[in-house]
């Protein structure tokens, strides 16, 4: 099972960026993601995901932890963060990688190029009735 749930301290998202080899941004929020059996079994970790809400929302870091290669689950954390986003009432998002990151996985993500950025529109994205926007 993919868990992914918010990192709950500075000092660990600063050593969860460490190990996945990213900038620690002090001021970001931070998800991390594991593969286990259930919501207090972290097995395997994942990665992380560093982002900021200002009114747009901006990811920065979506990245898999050493010898880790899960598009899926990077995608599946990615969307979790632009849901919280939109839920918490920021409707647009910008990403900008600071690590190497797949163009498939950017546009898989929903993002398109808009003045020389990756942007999203979140309005609707995540509203019940919303169509498949890939």
């Amino acid at each position: 099972m993919l868990i992914i749930k918010a990192v709950q301290t500075k000092e660990q998202q600063a050593a969860l960026c460490a190990v996945c080899g990213v900038k620690y941004r002090a001021e970001s929020l931070c998800y991390q993601a594991y593969l286990g059996e259930g919501p207090d079994d972290e097995t395997t970790f994942i990665g992380i995901c560093q982002f900021d809400m200002n009114g747009i929302g901006y990811l920065y870091d979506l990245v898999c932890a050493p010898n880790v290669d899960d598009e899926e689950a990077l995608f599946i954390m990615g969307r979790q963060t632009l849901n919280f986003m939109d839920l918490t009432g920021t409707h647009e998002a910008i990403f900008r990688p600071q690590s190497e990151t797949s163009e498939h996985l950017i546009k898989w993500l929903g993002f398109r190029q808009k003045d020389g950025e990756w942007y999203m529109d979140l309005h609707g994205m995540f509203d019940k009735h919303a169509k498949n926007r890939e």
